[in-house]
């Protein structure tokens, strides 16, 4: 199946947005415009995680022009995935190790690390990295926004008052057509819990993992 169209905005054709600009305050407005083009882009294709220097990322359209022979850098990535967790729209995954800082705009260096790569460079990095606040879950729904519809569609189907399992909810139509991973919808979950307009209970991680939970929605 091809992938959904997505049209680009004119910023993602102008070289200079795949280095971070060295004034503050233009480097705030363009991180800000990437983290609204990657939240659009992810969205069209359902895409949920990005991971700095990962395979997909180093030839993606998204941050790869080919035109332009400009890619945005690895660390380049990560200064826009701290953004996006800041602002609430990703989360760490895993979770930044105790005593690491987030990068942010405007207390870092807009040196060579932060330099856009030729196609060829960003595609010549080795996959995957194991450095701290490289891979994000993207929420271009937040998991409040993801409770809303799901359980807007758990009324529509008439399962609220119902009792199932996580691993029911994970492979229902609406999970399903949304293509959504179990830790979005555990947050999804969670927001709903503490709504009151669902209930979690019995066992957890040690005792089976989140799929065995049981939600009562209500």
């Amino acid at each position: 199946m091809a992938a959904p169209a997505f049209k680009f905005p004119r910023i993602h054709g102008f070289a200079p947005f795949y280095t971070l600009q060295p004034n503050p305050d233009t480097a705030a407005t363009q991180v800000e415009m990437w983290a609204r083009l990657v939240l659009g882009y992810c969205q069209a294709h359902k895409r949920f995680f990005l991971q700095a220097g990962g395979e997909w990322e180093r030839t993606s359209d998204l941050f790869c022009h080919q035109k332009l022979d400009r890619a945005l850098s690895p660390d380049m990535m990560r200064l826009l995935f701290s953004y996006l967790v800041q602002q609430g729209r990703a989360a760490y995954d895993p979770p930044l190790p105790k005593g690491v800082k987030p990068l942010r705009v405007g207390q870092v260096e807009a040196d060579h690390r932060m330099h856009a790569l030729s196609v060829s460079g960003a595609r010549a990095i080795p996959a995957g990295t194991s450095e701290p606040g490289s891979r994000i879950l993207v929420y271009w729904h937040t998991p409040s926004e993801w409770g809303d519809l799901l359980y807007e569609w758990i009324k529509q189907t008439g399962q609220n008052r119902s009792v199932l399992t996580v691993y029911e909810v994970q492979h229902s139509a609406f999970v399903e057509q949304h293509a959504l991973p179990l830790p979005i919808l555990m947050a999804a979950l969670r927001t709903l819990s503490a709504r009151g307009c669902a209930q979690l209970f019995n066992g957890s991680e040690a005792a089976g993992g989140d799929e065995q939970l049981g939600v009562k929605f209500v």
